[in-house]
């Protein structure tokens, strides 16, 4: 109120000069009441201009007070399905398993439109807002189980990156002949319930490996690949073919040591 109080005051003196100074008849008078004049008036604008300050920034403080609402992307349909991509099973041993799904463009879009949920024998792909479209990739029913924690997605240029980290077993990491089973899984908690059951079901299949075991544990790497792989098959349920998978990798002679 003080500074409004005096900015009236001021306006009165102001409007009171000019008055004065239309009358004035001498040049030094009219000099003086000039200078005085343009004086109070330089003061007036600088009181006008305080009092407006704290109004600004009241407003301005109001202003970035304001929640920041950030908008989030909702991975709702209708979804393009993605029928066509690349696959790397890995080979046997080996840990990871790879897809490839080619996205022209997909490298622009924000981190937050292309995520990825992995579950133990399931993965869902979504890219939200690719050139107008959302694209859905979605596998619910795995060959086998997959770590779903060490699974990634990861953007390239034109490219989604599907990297799914294979459960390790006990003679390696599970060999894959597809990324989805054909047909029902088998229930993998009962295959487990006796580790020795896929060794006995191998050797039931092979008699010739009653000490399949042992050689695995002795052999080299070539021997523990073909073994390893004969017990993968023998876990998932594959009777294994004993020409096929053992004696065309193993020495000639060998027949010698039973």
């Amino acid at each position: 109120m003080a500074v409004q109080a005096s900015a009236a005051e001021l306006d009165a003196d102001i409007a009171e000069l000019r008055g004065m100074l239309e009358k004035a008849q001498r040049e030094s008078v009219r000099k003086e009441l000039q200078r005085v004049l343009e004086k109070l008036e330089s003061e007036l604008q600088r009181k006008k201009a305080a009092a407006s300050a704290p109004a600004a920034a009241a407003k301005s403080e109001a202003a970035s007070a304001a929640p920041v609402h950030q908008v989030a992307v909702k991975p709702t349909g209708p979804w393009v399905e993605v029928t066509t991509f690349g696959l790397d099973l890995g080979g046997y041993n080996k840990p990871h398993l790879i897809v490839d799904i080619r996205l022209k463009g997909v490298e622009d879009l924000p981190a937050g439109n292309v995520t990825c949920d992995f579950h133990e024998a399931s993965l869902d792909l979504k890219v939200i807002g690719l050139d107008g479209q959302n694209f859905r990739f979605l596998k619910t029913n795995l060959e086998k189980d997959i770590v779903a924690a060490e699974s990634t997605v990861k953007v390239k240029k034109n490219h989604v990156i599907l990297t799914l980290q294979k459960v390790k077993g006990e003679y390696g990491f599970d060999s894959w002949m597809d990324l989805c089973a054909k047909g029902k899984r088998k229930d993998a908690s009962a295959k487990k319930d006796n580790p020795q059951d896929s060794i006995m079901d191998m050797m039931k299949a092979c008699p010739c490996l009653t000490q399949g075991k042992d050689m695995y544990d002795d052999g080299d790497d070539s021997m523990k690949k073909i073994i390893g792989e004969a017990m993968s098959k023998a876990r998932t349920g594959e009777k294994p073919d004993p020409k096929e998978d053992f004696d065309s990798g193993f020495p000639d002679d060998l027949d010698k040591d039973f």
